[in-house]
């Protein structure tokens, strides 16, 4: 079942709570404002990065790299690349519009840049209030983009650098009004302010709106009260997140700007986020999904806390990172626009074929094509709170910088961080395990490299020297040709001068002169012939040659397999020796080895007959009574004058 052909009006999913969006509660007065990018933005933001591809490596490749086309190559790509982020029109020219007040160009501005969609949504709320708006941008082509699009709402429009896409036109009595000023060159003698109150609210385009100048101070703090703590109107900077306007923002804050520092790791985060560019966080989504509207509330009360996040962190990117990045090949999607797009489409039916197979991908089932029945994607009947209705819940209910790694429950969100974070380390080690495998592998290669360039530097030096003894022998030959060419050149003169004197002399003359000639012909028809002999000679010498060497190679070949095969037959008979006395050694060897297990048996019986004995001889001695008669002295003298007597004896 199609559900577009049922439903006229496409989802619209809930605003997250303030919990869920981790609100600082920023009440500087300095907020910012992420926006989106589109397809068109993105690719662009990646061939930018592609055309300055050797200039990054080779301002990466050194720690301390000053050389000023590179440094200038990379400045001409940060600014590029900020044009992008506000609009494509501002550096492509063949896209630009012949005409600035078209009624449908406001649209076709809001769909080639998310920062022109994100600010048409909230000039849309602001228009409903009566309030005086500042907006400060790049001067030129930019400002006539802004005003091109503040045409298409009722508000009234002033610009401050005397310029007008539209010097004819009515005007116009709005409650509220937008007043356009240039960033630099900022004159206010010459157009001064043209209101008697303050500004509720100052919108910064682009980064080159630097806050702290005197000029964008003195539109801060117009007509307001110094000793009060609103002695400035609250600055909203549009950044596309995760371009270099947020890189700018960012690293601005940590390093002094236009610093080494700074530049490097700001071109770092632009070549290895151009894939994640203009790519809001999902907890941000449904704020813009909702026109913005989420900040009304603080429209309304510019005193309240910043409702929207603070400016996410950008690690610091080394330039292995760049160079990886680099490497890989960028694609980018319209995955999340499938179901804006199948909504956009007007036709439901009858559709021509070349439709239907544009919009194949909004077909896709999605999660709000599955929900949308049941009606349970936007609203919330039972009034849970949000950590309950996601399963994402903070330590005891209370705002945490990190609120899905705060809680004690071990959530979805907490699984995959603990994840990545591993993934991450590991594959550090691994690298670096694979640059000390590769530590050796170089040191070899420099080496040998070393070897190879002294072994080429003595070539070439000997080259060197044989090829100027070569000139100067080529130089002597050279002249000495030179002197026989002239000779010969005298002597064919000569010889064309007599030959004319003889012919001028009469006709019998001139018959010596046709033998001569034919004499002269014959002769070198001769020396010609005596030359072919002598090649050919030489070339039946050499084949004579080859043939004898081929003859006695043939020889050599049949003494050599007459000596192979006499060698293998005695080999042979050598092996049948050696595995006959083999098997005689093995038949003794066994015999052997079974004599000893006889012998082996017959000792083990013998010593089980003796522990027999022995057990019984104990036995014995155990139940032999004890004797009760000592042995008395005379006994022993007895025995000791036996003895003596045994020895007179002997």
């Amino acid at each position: 079942m199609d559900l577009l052909k049922i439903l006229d009006t496409k989802p619209v999913p809930g605003i997250v709570d303030a919990k869920t969006l981790d609100i600082s509660g920023n009440t500087s007065g300095d907020y910012w404002l992420p926006t989106t990018m589109c397809l068109y933005q993105k690719e662009l933001t990646d061939q930018i990065v592609s055309l300055h591809y050797s200039d990054i490596l080779r301002y990466f490749e050194t720690n301390d790299y000053k050389e000023d086309v590179v440094l200038q190559s990379l400045e001409t790509m940060c600014l590029n690349s900020q044009y992008v982020a506000t609009h494509p029109y501002l550096l492509i020219d063949h896209h630009m519009p012949k005409s600035l007040v078209k009624k449908d160009l406001p649209m076709h501005l809001t769909e080639t840049s998310g920062k022109f969609a994100a600010l048409r949504d909230l000039v849309n709320i602001l228009q409903e209030y009566e309030n005086n708006i500042a907006i400060i941008c790049r001067k030129g082509r930019t400002m006539d983009l802004l005003e091109a699009l503040l045409l298409g709402n009722k508000v009234n429009i002033k610009r401050y650098d005397g310029n007008l896409i539209k010097s004819k036109q009515k005007p116009r009595k709005c409650s509220s009004s937008f007043h356009l000023f240039p960033s630099t060159d900022l004159q206010f003698r010459k157009f001064p302010i043209q209101i008697n109150d303050e500004f509720d609210i100052v919108i910064a385009l682009d980064p080159s709106v630097d806050s702290t100048d005197q000029d964008i101070q003195y539109i801060l703090k117009y007509r307001r009260d110094k000793n009060t703590s609103n002695r400035k109107a609250p600055l909203i900077r549009m950044i596309a997140i995760n371009s270099i306007d947020h890189c700018d923002l960012y690293f601005n804050k940590k390093y002094k700007n236009g610093s080494k520092e700074q530049l490097e790791y700001k071109t770092a985060a632009v070549v290895v986020l151009r894939d994640r560019v203009g790519i809001l966080p999902p907890d941000l989504r449904p704020i813009y999904s909702q026109k913005l509207n989420y900040l009304v509330e603080w429209i309304e009360n510019p005193t309240l806390p910043w409702p929207l996040p603070d400016v996410f962190a950008i690690k610091e990117y080394t330039p292995m990172d760049v160079e990886k990045s680099l490497l890989t090949e960028v694609n980018y999607s319209n995955t999340e626009d499938y179901l804006e797009a199948a909504f956009t489409t007007n036709r439901k039916r009858g559709r021509a074929p070349e439709d239907r197979d544009a919009n194949k991908e909004c077909n896709i089932p999605s999660f709000y094509d599955v929900k949308r029945v049941q009606n349970d994607y936007s609203t919330n009947p039972l009034k849970q709170n949000m950590t309950q209705l996601t399963g994402i819940t903070t330590a005891n209910g209370l705002d945490s910088i990190d609120y899905h790694l705060s809680s004690g429950i071990l959530t979805h969100k907490l699984i995959q961080s603990i994840n990545e974070v591993y993934k991450g380390i590991q594959r550090q080690y691994d690298e670096i395990k694979d640059y000390k495998d590769v530590q050796s592998i170089q040191l070899n290669h420099e080496n040998y490299l070393k070897d190879e360039q002294s072994k080429m530097k003595t070539k070439y030096e000997d080259a060197n020297s044989k090829k100027d003894s070569n000139i100067s022998t080529s130089t002597v030959l050279d002249t000495e040709g030179t002197e026989i060419h002239n000779r010969i050149d005298t002597l064919d003169k000569k010889n064309e001068a007599d030959l004319k004197t003889l012919e001028e002399k009469g006709e019998s003359y001139k018959n010596l002169k046709e033998i001569y000639l034919k004499q002269k012909e014959l002769k070198d028809n001769l020396e010609k012939e005596e030359r072919l002999k002598i090649s050919r000679d030489s070339e039946k010498e050499y084949m004579q040659k080859e043939i004898s060497r081929a003859e006695n190679a043939i020889q050599e070949c049949n003494d050599e397999i007459s000596k192979i095969d006499i060698e293998m037959a005695e080999l042979s008979t050598n092996l049948e020796d050696k595995f006959t006395s083999y098997r005689e050694k093995t038949e003794k060897v066994q015999e052997k080895i079974s004599n000893l297990k006889k012998s082996i048996n017959n000792e083990e019986n013998d010593l089980i007959n003796l522990k027999e004995k022995l057990r019984k001889t104990l036995m014995n001695l155990n139940n032999l009574p004890t004797p009760r008669i000592r042995v008395s002295n005379g006994n022993n003298n007895g025995n000791e004058s036996s003895s003596r007597r045994y020895k007179n004896r002997t």
